[in-house]
């Protein structure tokens, strides 16, 4: 008796869960709404410390966003380098410009209506174009004795495809700030090994790596220019 009393209360019991369970499955509720959304227009603010560190150069990128869906970002970076070196072993003068396009993807499904949150994974083809040169460098040698000459004007072509993570947070009413961090790997990898590598290749890093590491600290704003569905759990 004591045995079937065990069994009948585990049954119920077991019931009582499952109803519970399914009772507040059904109270949730996905509900499908237009939430404002339009292009995100900014600027990354480190690359106005860039020359705190490498006074040789002078950079600027604008990025930009416009959102497609309830998850997927259409996204760009325009960049602008300068660049102007000199010391005891050459002379180099650079400047170019670069833009990367692609996707980003946010990870994090909005729980709130209009919430302005997104975690992000990205990915970007990149494309400078570029001139450089070195007007004078010097080869010094004890045993060939100095030897002095120069790198007429080069006009070159960059190409890198760059995966990203980052976030965005509205602080303040479409006005946004946004942390990333960048892996960009150089596709025509022969131009960083070439005799006379590039010094800064614009929108993408140093030449002469394979590869290069970056971070981007932005602030940009949003300008609301259209309306897109986007799913809410009530």
């Amino acid at each position: 008796m004591k045995i079937r009393s065990y069994s009948i209360f585990s049954l119920l019991l077991l019931c009582a869960v499952t109803a519970g369970a399914q009772s507040k499955k059904d109270s949730v509720k996905t509900i499908t709404m237009e939430v404002p959304a339009g292009l995100r227009v900014g600027v990354d603010l480190t690359r106005f410390a860039i020359p705190f560190f490498q006074p040789y150069r002078r950079d600027a990128t604008v990025v930009l966003d416009a959102r497609y869906n309830d998850r997927v970002y259409f996204a760009a970076d325009v960049s602008y380098g300068l660049t102007d070196h000199s010391d005891s072993n050459y002379t180099y003068k650079s400047n170019g410009v670069a833009i990367a396009i692609g996707i980003n993807y946010n990870l994090l499904k909005k729980q709130v209506p209009k919430e302005n949150f997104m975690l992000y994974g990205g990915f970007k083809y990149g494309f400078a174009l570029f001139s450089y040169e070195m007007p004078e460098y010097n080869i010094h040698s004890s045993y060939w004795g100095n030897y002095t000459s120069s790198m007429p004007t080069a006009t070159k072509m960059g190409h890198w495809v760059e995966l990203s993570l980052g976030i965005k947070v509205e602080v303040l009413k479409n006005l946004y700030l946004g942390w990333s961090l960048h892996e960009r790997i150089l596709l025509n990898n022969s131009l960083a090994k070439s005799d006379f590598p590039p010094l800064i290749i614009p929108g993408y890093g140093k030449g002469y790596k394979g590869s290069a590491f970056d971070v981007q600290y932005t602030i940009s704003y949003l300008f609301p220019l259209w309306k897109v569905k986007q799913q809410t759990k009530l």
